[in-house]
């Protein structure tokens, strides 16, 4: 995804924060945290995830459909409805 280069840093800083969070969920598992301590890591890992995915896929159709120079109208029109969809689904 070349297009992704000019958000590359937003991007990097979400998968740097994910790792720090991932290593949270090693370190809970290390030390013998209880159960519940492990689960909350990972929901918030998950999270994190999920948002660095919407922001990929988001990415990828304003770049392709929304501000494609061979995209007519209808197309263009197609790919913000999509993004709202996106946008309300991967809350």
């Amino acid at each position: 995804m070349v297009h992704l280069v000019t958000e590359n840093t937003k991007l990097i800083a979400r998968v740097k924060r994910l790792k720090g969070q991932l290593e949270g969920v090693e370190r809970t598992l290390t030390e013998g945290e209880d159960c519940f301590a492990i689960l909350q890591n990972t929901a918030v890992c998950r999270g994190a995830l999920n948002a660095l995915t919407k922001e990929l896929i988001l990415s990828h159709i304003e770049h392709h459909l929304v501000e494609s120079d061979d995209a007519s109208e209808g197309v263009r029109d197609t790919g913000k409805e999509i993004q709202s969809i996106v946008r309300s689904y991967l809350k």
